[in-house]
């Protein structure tokens, strides 16, 4: 079928009308943006445990990115286990900024201008001029740009035993965003990006009790 995408790019890039008109013979539902990401993190966890108490410091970088329809790269949230602390999620370091026309937020909550999809989940987001507002709110603007790599990092803390026991869920999901999803562009052809998954249990050590030691 016939098509028509009008590709919206900055005043740099992005910010002049084109019309092209194209022969879509087919359309893959499954095309993802992100081709290549790794999460590292550091401690690593012990025959994937991590004991209460414990600071652990992510490193999430997207190596590879293609953008679809040209979605930009606009965010990750951060969706934690029930064992971690949550209150102690904390943004670390300062994410890449590609483009160079804002800045990258570490914020709540975001909720598209565009789509009004809400992500209530802490994590780094885009705030620029460019297709919106640089005013706080990654919401109503465009992403940073369709070429990567970036690098964004957080940290968070190992709940306590108790009210945490042995074997609790100490994992952490990655969501990724694109600014048609959660930012003023509206496609969502990057949708179909996976989360990625970091896998850990709580271990929780009970103090060890000795009786009275003695010395002859």
């Amino acid at each position: 079928m016939l098509k028509k995408l009008f590709i919206y790019l900055d005043n740099k890039m992005k910010g002049i009308y084109i019309l092209i008109t194209t022969l879509m013979l087919s359309l893959n539902l499954n095309a993802q943006c992100i081709l290549d990401d790794e999460i590292v993190v550091a401690p690593a966890p012990v025959g994937g445990t991590y004991q209460a108490g414990q600071t652990i410091t992510f490193t999430y970088t997207i190596n590879d990115y293609q953008g679809l329809s040209t979605n930009w790269f606009h965010g990750m949230a951060v969706v934690l286990g029930t064992a971690w602390d949550a209150t102690t999620l904390t943004p670390f370091g300062v994410p890449t900024n590609n483009t160079g026309t804002g800045v990258w937020l570490w914020v709540n909550m975001v909720q598209s201008s565009a789509t009004g999809l809400i992500v209530n989940n802490s994590g780094w987001f885009y705030d620029t001029p460019s297709g919106g507002f640089l005013d706080g709110n990654p919401g109503n603007n465009w992403g940073d740009g369709m070429v990567g790599p970036w690098t964004f990092q957080f940290q968070v803390t190992v709940g306590d035993c108790p009210p945490n026991t042995n074997g609790d869920d100490l994992s952490i999901i990655i969501e990724n965003y694109a600014d048609g999803e959660t930012g003023s562009w509206i496609n969502l052809d990057c949708q179909a990006d996976p989360n990625e998954t970091f896998n850990a249990t709580l271990e929780c050590c009970p103090p060890i009790i000795t009786g009275n030691i003695t010395h002859n």
